[in-house]
């Protein structure tokens, strides 16, 4: 009969603790769309960082799919948004390449994908665009420095003309 109230009692034990378990995931849940909400927020009033914070610690904490997903997504568009230096590129890519990996039916995966491929794509452009300049800068050097030398030519003929 004791193991009988034993096994009761372990039931009712384990049953609460479920309770407790499932209660602590929704009262996360809530929390988590409570700071995305108030990141988007954020957003449409313009306080790019405290957004960018905000979307920045939903991402570290444990993950939540249709919430941690689309803050990875706007994250990225904020890192994209920061400027054009290479390390905010680099910050916006690696969130797009980890949204599509840790939540793989997410809704912002094509998203995602489409960005990330934009983004390298202009990546491409950009480098090329910088090997461009580099000898268009070497050849307008190069002119610069005939051009010189055709003064100092003219200038040599004329006054050789003179005597």
């Amino acid at each position: 009969m004791k193991i009988h109230y034993l096994i009761l009692a372990l039931a009712i034990g384990v049953n609460g603790c479920t309770e407790i378990a499932k209660r602590d995931s929704n009262d996360y849940i809530k929390t988590q769309t409570s700071r995305l909400q108030s990141a988007k927020r954020l957003i449409i009033e313009n306080k790019i960082s405290a957004a960018t914070e905000t979307l920045n610690s939903i991402c570290s904490a444990k993950g939540i799919p249709g919430i941690t997903d689309e803050a990875m997504f706007r994250l990225a568009l904020l890192y994209l948004g920061e400027g054009h230096a290479n390390y905010e590129t680099i910050q916006a890519q690696q969130t797009l390449e980890r949204l599509q990996k840790e939540f793989p039916g997410s809704s912002w995966k094509t998203h995602s994908a489409s960005l990330n491929e934009f983004i390298s794509t202009l990546n491409r452009k950009i480098r090329a665009l910088k090997g461009d300049n580099l000898s268009l800068s070497r050849e307008n050097r190069a002119l610069r420095l005939n051009i010189e030398k055709l003064k100092l030519l003219d200038v040599e003929q004329e006054l050789r003309g003179r005597r």
